[in-house]
């Protein structure tokens, strides 16, 4: 009853913004749908015995903390677009006839992206991660400028071609279970009580196929070509989004299906294949960050850094490793967001792009303290400093990893010193930059509505890292044992 509620506040709020017209009940209805969601999500939590027996949607610990993670990064993002959306109509960037188009995106993003994670049927899961690839391109594409448009064609072709390659992996799993038990099903329920005594190569087919599709869409190397060039020019506010909060709709694929492939003999070569790529994407992706002398560009190789850093805690597959991928997730999303965010101001105040095509930031603490020190606070919490959470979930991940190999530690821990040299050197080289008098930009205000969620998401990405939530360690044990990969609490 509670997660049928979300429906109707979801089908209300999208009939109110097709027929309102002005800006301000627009962006205060995507609000109101972005808290109605974490209200509902959290109701959900503390009522585990209304969602036990459910037979509309799949619910469980797993989709609920990703759901919530969703529903925190919206929150997020719709409340700083109020004023963040109002200045680019204001500065000509976005034309006033599209307004109502991208706060209906946004929340109908929302809707697709809940009705991904709850879905009980595979095929469902998938048809809903692949509107969530169309919705996510036309936000990109909002401020109809050619870059953005290419980077949201790209985005599209990478992610729906993928995407084909997981349909066939999805007819797969189908044939292997009617091998089983004369009948075909795609619940994900019936899949992982039936994976045990199904054909384990027939697995192992639907896994590889899946992981492709999946992949693409969590930006994995060498799927990722589509990310960088999509979060850097979307708007803020999207590409806030995009990294908090679709990204993971991709891993909690490959979550899903390592769970059922976790049940067969073939879980090693599935572990196995996994980790290469873990491995490959966190390489490139450092590497790639130490060139990079564009903010968003650097932040999008960090979320493709991440992603495959949980991919590994996946890969590694004991339970202490899944329970620290998904408490990583909690943790990347928040800190991601609020860089997103943060850049959206230096947006306004240096109107990147520049003519030139290159950020030119300079005097960033006389005309832009606050976003400096956000700036700085988020690259600390990337690089994985204590009191944030990835200092945490990065250390139990390493640890976990060495019962497999010393070597996986200890090459990732060079790749986290090569990440953490490009995000130190990149904020020292915008700090060093001076204006000569009566060059540089005047100060740009940003309004509150855009500066709270920022401050939110950092206190909140701290408070993570200093105090585990009473009943947190439960539910993401919980989490980890409704994938069939732990032991129930």
């Amino acid at each position: 009853m509670i997660a049928m509620t979300y429906l109707v506040l979801a089908g209300i709020i999208l009939l109110c913004q097709l027929i309102q017209k002005r800006h301000t009940w627009l962006s205060y209805l995507s609000v109101i749908h972005a808290v109605g969601s974490v209200f509902i999500t959290v109701l959900l939590i503390l009522s585990p015995n209304e969602w036990k027996n459910e037979t509309f949607f799949l619910i469980d610990h797993v989709n609920l903390f990703i759901m919530l993670i969703t529903g925190i990064i919206f929150t997020s993002a719709s409340v700083y677009a109020v004023g963040y959306i109002d200045g680019l109509v204001r500065s000509g960037d976005l034309e006033k006839r599209s307004l109502r188009i991208f706060y209906f995106g946004l929340s109908t993003l929302l809707l697709v992206t809940t009705m991904a994670l709850f879905s009980p049927n595979v095929a469902l899961f998938w048809i809903f991660a692949e509107l969530t690839t169309v919705l996510s391109a036309l936000l990109i594409a909002i401020l109809a400028v050619r870059a953005n448009i290419d980077a949201s064609l790209k985005y599209i072709f990478v992610c729906s071609t993928s995407m084909l390659f997981s349909f066939i992996g999805i007819i797969f799993l189908f044939e292997a279970v009617q091998n089983k038990i004369g009948m075909g099903s795609l619940d994900w329920a019936v899949i992982v009580q039936e994976a045990a005594g199904c054909d384990s190569g027939m697995i192992w087919i639907a896994f590889v196929f899946f992981f492709i599709g999946f992949a693409a869409k969590s930006g994995i190397v060498p799927f990722h070509t589509w990310l960088p060039e999509a979060h850097a020019k979307a708007p803020s506010a999207v590409s806030a989004v995009l990294s908090g909060a679709i990204l993971n709709v991709g891993m909690y694929g490959i979550l899903r299906m390592t769970g059922i492939v976790h049940q067969t003999e073939v879980f090693d070569q599935a572990s196995l294949l996994l980790l290469v790529f873990a491995m490959i994407t966190m390489s490139l992706a450092c590497l790639s960050m130490l060139r990079q002398k564009k903010l968003k560009v650097l932040i999008a190789f960090s979320s493709i850094e991440n992603m495959g850093f949980i991919l590994l805690g996946i890969a590694i597959g004991a339970p202490v490793a899944l329970f620290w991928a998904l408490y990583h997730m909690l943790g990347h999303s928040c800190i991601k967001a609020g860089l997103f965010l943060s850049a959206g101001i230096l947006h306004r105040q240096y109107k990147i792009p520049t003519k030139t095509g290159e950020d030119e930031i300079g005097d960033l603490f006389r005309l832009q303290p606050y976003a400096a020190l956000t700036l700085f606070a988020g690259f600390a919490a990337l690089i994985g400093m204590p009191v944030f959470p990835l200092f945490l979930s990065k250390l139990g991940i390493l640890m976990a990893s060495a019962e497999v190999s010393i070597w996986i530690p200890a090459v990732t821990l060079l790749l986290f010193a090569i990440a953490a040299t490009a995000l130190v050197r990149y904020y020292l080289s915008i700090m060093a930059v001076r204006f000569s008098d009566g060059e540089g930009p005047q100060p740009y205000r940003a309004p509150f509505s855009m500066v709270i969620p920022i401050i939110a998401l950092l206190l909140l990405s701290a408070g993570i890292g200093i105090i585990m939530i009473p009943g947190e360690e439960a539910f993401l044990t919980a989490a980890v044992a409704d994938l069939g990969m732990g032991v129930s609490p």
